[in-house]
Formats: C-alpha cells, structure tokens, sequence
C-alpha cells in the first residue's frame, strides 16, 4: 500500500511537521464536539457516561497497543539506518587510514587513485544515493564509484609484508562498506508499510471520536480535555513519521556529513 502520506509529513520542515500534525487533530476533536454537542442533548451525554466511559477505555487501550508498536517499528528503523551510516563511514575511514601505507615513490599514483577513489565514491553517495533515498526510491547512481574503489585497493600492488598484510584488511573494510551500501539503499523497502499507518490512523481517529460518545458536567472541560488528547495522537504520529523516515525532512534525522568530510581526503 502506497505510503506517499507519510513520506510527505516526515519531508515538510520541523515546524510545518508540528503545525499540521498537532493542529489537524486538535481542529478535528474540537469540530466533532461541536457536530455532538449540536446532535445530542447533554442529559444524553451524561446517560451514557458510565457505559461510554468503559467503552473509550477499550477503544484507548487499542490505541495505547497500536502507538507503542508503531514507535518501536519506528525506533527501529531509526536504529538501523544510524547503524548502517556509521558502519559504511568507519569502512571508508579505515580505508583513508591505510592509504598511508603504501608509501614510496613508486606508489604514489597508488595512493593518489586510492584517495581520488574514495572522494568520488563520497560525492556519488551524496549527490547520487542521497537524493533518492530521500525520495524513498533505490538507486545504483554509486556503483561505479564503487567498483572503482574496490579495484583501488584490491588491485593496488605490494611492496612490504605490511602492505601485504594490509591488503588482508582492507578487503574486510570493502566488505563492511559493501554490506552497509546495501542496506543503507534498501532503507525504503525497510520502512513500515502502508497498512500499519492506514492502521495508525484509522485507531488515532477513533481514540480522538470516541471520547464524545460520552460527557460530563462542563461542555468546555470536555473540550480541554478533547485537545490535550489530539495533542498527544498528533504528538505520537510526528515522532512516528519522523523516526521511520530518517533521510527525509528539514533538516533529516540523518544527514550525508560523514560522506562530505570524506569528500575533501587529500
């Protein structure tokens, strides 16, 4: 199921985030009271406190079970993509570190296209994969550049046994970074799927009607009430679509800034 909602809520800047996810509940509590409030006497409201009180419990912890599994998948995501970052950027950074080795003039050009290859895998990752993990698509724009970095080190000759015993290691760091590329571009098959939000709404919609099912002695203690809880839904869904989409927003959770200090090695 399409998931474009979402992906849209997690991409608006912080404060346009907080605006409609608060506001929209807050304006729908208050406009479904008023819709009550001019269908139901408030003697009918209090005849069915006791039994709408039991039933919105229900009703809320349904909500409380759905919010917690949401922001735990959520959580989750998060997780994994900051893991992934990291473990792709130390691999390049252990890569750079040991460019040093291959030293004597006669591997200089080694060491320039060791370095050239990390740099220009760097600005693939940013101005390639970025854009499009932001848009929640895959993309193979860095390949390439991959490629050409796998052969500058698995081709680069050896000179000393230190070189020889380096080049053991580096094929490690290569498949560290591979393995993190590959999950880091498989972050949009990794999110949660269009269901569970359809499921997220369906449940903050109904936690948010039900409580007027129901009332008590003062029409605008209901309404406060009405708001603080469209404050928490709203609250509850920002962070959700905040933490499963952590490349997208202004500014994301997640940013290319390991990438472009990689980008100015020397």
């Amino acid at each position: 199921m399409d998931i474009v909602l979402p992906h849209i809520l997690a991409g608006l800047p912080a404060w346009a985030g907080i605006i409609i996810t608060i506001a929209v509940p807050v304006l729908l509590a208050l406009l479904l009271g008023r819709v009550m409030y001019a269908l139901f006497t408030h003697a009918e409201f209090q005849a069915n406190a006791v039994v709408g009180a039991v039933k919105y419990g229900f009703v809320v912890e349904i909500y409380a079970v759905v919010a917690a599994l949401t922001l735990v998948g959520s959580w989750d995501t998060f997780q994994t993509a900051r893991d992934t970052l990291q473990k792709e950027a130390s691999g390049l950074y252990m890569l750079a570190l040991s460019v040093d080795t291959f030293d004597g003039p006669n591997l200089a050009a080694t060491r320039q296209e060791m370095r050239a290859a990390i740099r220009n895998y760097a600005a693939a990752v940013v101005a390639q994969d970025w854009p499009a993990m932001q848009a929640g698509v895959t993309s193979s724009g860095s390949d390439a550049a991959f490629q050409r970095m796998t052969r500058a080190f698995l081709d680069a000759p050896s000179e000393r046994s230190a070189q020889q015993v380096l080049q053991q290691k580096t094929g490690d760091w290569l498949g560290q970074v591979a393995e993190a590329r590959i999950a880091r571009l498989s972050v949009a098959s990794r999110t949660l799927s269009g269901l569970i939000w359809l499921l997220v709404l369906t449940v903050s919609v109904a936690a948010i009607a039900f409580q007027w099912f129901f009332g008590g002695a003062s029409a605008a203690m209901h309404y406060a009430m009405a708001a603080v809880i469209a404050i928490i839904v709203g609250a509850v869904l920002l962070v959700s679509v905040k933490l499963a989409f952590p490349y997208v927003g202004q500014p994301p959770l997640l940013s290319p800034a390991p990438f472009l200090a990689m980008m100015d090695l020397r």
